[in-house]
């Protein structure tokens, strides 16, 4: 390559390089700089799970999305997997064309092809599961997200998970209070873990929220933000769920 290309490319990079660390993950920022209270809510859709065999029906898609906006969330979550949660990746684009709230599209990773597939669809950030990947997936995914200005939300339930998901390069560390292995909620243990996480993360309670209290439990922990998922699929009046967990 001639010497003066050489220049331009490097200077094109370097400037790219800048202008990246200019604009914050939307994400990153609605978990950093919640709108209405203390704490960030992520309010999630899933239309079932392995312990809920119907949550809703998926022409309640995009009514419930705008149901959470209006009600306050700072972020929407959608669960994508199609046989034991009834997700499909096309939900992500439907939501962004009714919300401007930013997208965290929640599947089991376990293959880089699955983060080129959410780029796609438009999500703004990505949950990677500490449990289905090794330290070198684990480090070698969260670059390839964070390259293509995907936000990683490393998701973790035990020490040996902790451990793992410190020596990576993400911003964000969510602590599920459900055992994907044994499907019990525990959010007293999730919440001596979360305090485990060193500082320099953003810290994350996902699962186990049925009032203020949980929430609350969470928030003291270090929890910047928290995902309410099956409870508020249930609930007849979002609107006033929200409004009573939040603090």
């Amino acid at each position: 390559m001639h010497s003066k290309l050489e220049e331009i490319i490097s200077k094109t990079r370097e400037d790219l390089e800048k202008r990246k660390q200019q604009i914050p993950n939307f994400f990153y920022k609605a978990m950093t700089s919640p709108k209405y209270g203390s704490i960030a809510i992520i309010a999630e859709v899933k239309f079932a799970s392995p312990t809920e065999s119907k949550l809703g029906s998926k022409d309640q898609l995009l009514e419930r999305v705008k149901q959470y906006k209006k009600a306050g969330a700072d972020a929407i979550s959608i669960v994508t997997e199609k046989h034991f949660f009834k997700g499909d990746p096309k939900f992500v684009g439907q939501i962004k064309k009714v919300t401007s709230l930013p997208v965290l599209q929640k599947d089991f990773i376990v293959d880089e092809y699955q983060i080129h597939e959410v780029v796609k669809a438009g999500a703004d950030a990505i949950l990677l599961i500490t449990k289905l990947l090794s330290k070198e997936q684990l480090i070698k995914f969260i670059e390839i997200a964070q390259s293509l200005r995907l936000e990683p939300v490393v998701e973790i339930n035990d020490e040996a998970e902790l451990e793992k998901a410190v020596a990576t390069n993400t911003g964000i560390i969510a602590v599920n209070a459900r055992d994907l292995d044994t499907f019990i909620v525990d959010v007293d243990k999730a919440c001596g873990l979360l305090q485990k996480i060193p500082d320099r993360f953003i810290k994350l309670g996902f699962s186990g929220i049925l009032s203020r209290v949980e929430v609350e439990k969470y928030q003291k922990a270090g929890a910047k933000g928290v995902l309410i998922g099956t409870a508020l699929m249930k609930t007849q009046n979002v609107a006033e769920f929200i409004e009573g967990v939040r603090i």
